[in-house]
């Protein structure tokens, strides 16, 4: 987290990408500068060193190594990482990971990297690189990274096919430590000999890969790292060559020069926009329909009378200092994290998709026009986000609403379309890998309870869609739980007979069709303390199996909020619909028991800073007697201003944050010193493989260093009363 919020806070231009070789190992069919094993040519390690160090002297910050496939030049690799570490300029390595198909050479190699400083590992994997290699590299990659405490990113991309995108999902499911980014098929390099049609033709919005223009193996300087590379001498997006110009000029070009500028704060579509008002362009001629935002930027850039007037228009005063402040919003907007409440998902949208998924029938607020009309909403984050709260379905009836038309971009309402398609035969896979679990649980003379989505399925009231999920958690009790899990696998379920516990309240997950299946012993982890015996006490069979059945309304409604806090206050939309649609299938909630059951916790922050946050920041109908029964005490205000700032966040911002922000957010759940004392040392004595686990850090550092680190961090949260203020401290 923290080198992604100092990285995000530089100015362009100041992180550069550095092409070791455009030679690599396979030929995937959407590569962008057209690798395969075969190309020719490539900078001398001597000249790759000399570009390192004049990096460092224009004041460089990053130095990215991408290829082709970089590793196959390992030792200049070692050399170019350990001459970054010299100079003071970070470094991060994109690679395909064919050399980790070994797991004991992929841990050596990675244990090289962390020596030599490197900062982050970025692997590539998609369906074109899987014609090639299989997942197990990255696997074992990913695992290694974790165990040694190197930061790692998996970069997917997509084309409109959704099914390949769900097919590569489902070979790296097991990927957990990592964070995982995805990006649009472009027609550029050998992807323009793809059918079109797998191109997602979506235009809109600021180009993000022009903040970091990228050195090619030839020595020049293009605009962005890889779309760029075979534009023609004279384009705007090449700068030039290092082998005639200093670097430090060329830089100062990719920033200033208008064009560029433009693109990287308002996309191609605004050139296009400009170039229309311009006399003499009124009948330039562009085309009905374009690949995706490379295509359209290639073909105005290749034109050099419109390059030229659009220079002479967009270096005028007025749309210079535009550009200026839209960059500030950017730059602001990141620093805030990717799906910040106040830039992406605000409040006020958060409480309209939360009523469409609830009741569509009901229709838009009076409101929504100027909610929605906002134009600090991000269209494209914001999908993901709902997507990722498993809410397509129950938004599916509104896409046609003339308000959704209105305001929600065509890309927003096919996605959600799309996805909505997929949830619904997911479910389908669900309902029959939980019937399965019955006839398992049957054989065992065991009975188990449904937690979380799963349980939802069968709690939902009429009229309402159930919200996807993608995994099912059932809980059994301790002696019966290897046994069903080995009945699961001989009835075809994917998993290791073996296997132990991979968190202290559940077994190793195992699989099935994508699914992940995780049979848990305990609700939550034993340090929450939630009063367990008391919520299972009463479970409710579920219609039409023999031996399944959900906790009780009071139940569901405790471990739905203590589990927010558990996921570091994120997807706080999916929790809110939880409760919600427990609310709506429930004649009369027992208040009264789920006060009593969250305050007898270990934690009751736990349960009332998200239950609060949720209830006044979306609406649910909460009796306000309720709340009568919270803590009332300074460090429940603290966690509320923290977890306001993380609700609406999506769930993998979970695996970018590192081991002592994570404890510093647990820290301040607990409300005495013993409690925060119980919750580090049942941290640092756990040996899971959870990604929230001290495992990672205990490579980096003595536990005592871990410990203090994590006070500290507590601490901040602790000074933080305002919004303003916690918004600066989580930057720095």
């Amino acid at each position: 987290m923290a080198m992604r919020t100092t990285l995000a806070a530089e100015p362009p231009g100041t992180q550069v990408a550095l092409m070791v070789t455009r030679r690599c190992n396979m030929s995937c069919g959407h590569c962008s500068v057209e690798s395969d094993p075969k190309v020719k040519g490539e900078p001398t390690e001597a000249e790759l060193l000399e570009w390192v160090r004049r990096s460092a002297d224009a004041g460089l910050k990053l130095l990215r190594f991408t290829g082709g496939e970089p590793m196959l030049r390992a030792a200049t690799v070692m050399a170019l990482l350990r001459e970054c570490q010299k100079v003071g300029i970070a470094s991060m390595l994109y690679t395909n990971g064919f050399w980790g198909r070994q797991p004991a050479k992929a841990l050596q190699q990675i244990k090289a990297f962390k020596r030599a400083g490197l900062q982050q590992l970025v692997l590539s994997y998609d369906k074109y690189h899987a014609e090639f290699m299989g997942p197990d590299p990255l696997l074992h990659i990913v695992n290694h990274c974790k165990d040694v405490g190197l930061s790692v990113r998996v970069t997917l991309t997509r084309g409109t096919d959704e099914d390949d995108l769900t097919d590569v999902m489902t070979q790296i499911e097991q990927v957990r430590g990592a964070r995982l980014s995805v990006y649009d098929l472009q027609p550029v390099g050998r992807a323009r000999t793809l059918p079109l049609t797998l191109h997602r033709a979506e235009l809109d919005g600021f180009c993000s890969a022009c903040a970091a223009p990228a050195i090619t193996d030839d020595g020049r300087l293009i605009a962005c790292n890889g779309p760029a590379y075979f534009e023609p001498e004279g384009s705007p997006l090449v700068m030039g060559s290092l082998r005639d110009t200093p670097l430090p000029e060329l830089i100062a070009r990719h920033r200033q020069d208008p064009i560029v500028d433009t693109i990287r704060t308002q996309g191609p579509a605004a050139l296009r926009t400009a170039l229309q008002q311009l006399p003499g362009f009124e009948s330039f001629p562009f085309r009905a329909h374009y690949g995706g935002i490379c295509d359209l930027c290639h073909h105005i850039t290749r034109d050099p009378q419109a390059v030229a007037a659009l220079r002479a228009r967009l270096a005028q005063p007025d749309r210079t200092a535009a550009r200026v402040a839209i960059w500030q919003v950017i730059d602001a907007n990141r620093r805030a994290g990717s799906l910040s409440p106040a830039a992406v998902n605000s409040v006020g949208a958060g409480r309209i998709f939360l009523g469409l998924a609830l009741s569509p029938k009901d229709g838009f607020p009076p409101a929504t026009d100027k909610i929605l009309g906002r134009g600090d909403i991000d269209w494209r984050a914001l999908t993901e986000y709902l997507t990722a709260c498993g809410l397509s379905r129950p938004l599916a009836a509104s896409l046609d609403h003339p308000t959704m038309v209105r305001w929600a971009p065509q890309f927003f309402r096919d996605r959600v379309r799309s996805k909505a398609i997929a949830d619904g035969m997911r479910e389908l896979v669900q309902r029959d890998t939980l019937r399965r679990i019955d006839e398992g649980l049957a054989e065992i003379g065991a009975t188990g309870i449904l937690l979380k989505g799963a349980a939802l399925l069968f709690r939902v009231p009429a009229g309402m869609t159930p919200r996807a999920t993608t995994d099912i958690d059932v809980y059994v009790e301790a002696a019966a739980a290897s046994e069903l899990r080995n009945r699961l696998i001989a009835r075809g379920f994917e998993g290791t007979p073996t296997d132990g516990a991979s968190a202290p309240q559940h077994l190793a997950p195992i699989f099935i069709q994508g699914l992940s299946i995780e049979i848990h012993t305990r609700l939550m982890a034993p340090f929450w303390g939630l009063p367990e015996a008391d919520m299972m006490a009463h479970p409710r069979p579920v219609d039409g199996f023999a031996r399944l059945a959900t906790l009780s309304p009071e139940a569901m409604i405790v471990h739905a909020c203590v589990h927010a806090s558990a996921s570091f206050f994120t997807l706080g939309l999916k929790v809110a619909w939880d409760v919600m649609a427990i609310l709506n299938g429930t004649p009369s909630i027992d208040w009264h028991t789920v006060a009593a059951w969250a305050n007898r916790t270990a934690a009751p922050r736990a349960f009332w800073v998200p239950f609060r946050a949720l209830t006044e920041d979306l609406g649910l109908p909460i009796p306000d007697a309720v709340f009568a029964q919270a803590p009332k005490d300074a460090g429940m205000t603290r966690a509320l201003f923290v977890a306001r700032h993380r609700l609406l966040r999506a769930a993998e911002s979970i695996y970018a944050l590192d081991v002592v922000t994570k404890a510093g957010l647990m820290l301040l759940l607990q409300h005495s010193l013993r409690g925060r004392l119980a919750y580090l040392s049942s941290k640092i004595g756990w040996r899971g493989a959870r990604p929230d686990t001290w495992n990672a850090a205990a490579g980096r550092a003595r536990r005592s260093d871990i410990l203090r680190q994590a006070w500290r961090q507590y601490k901040r949260y602790r000074r933080a009363r305002t919004r303003a203020e916690y918004a600066m401290q989580a930057v720095d």
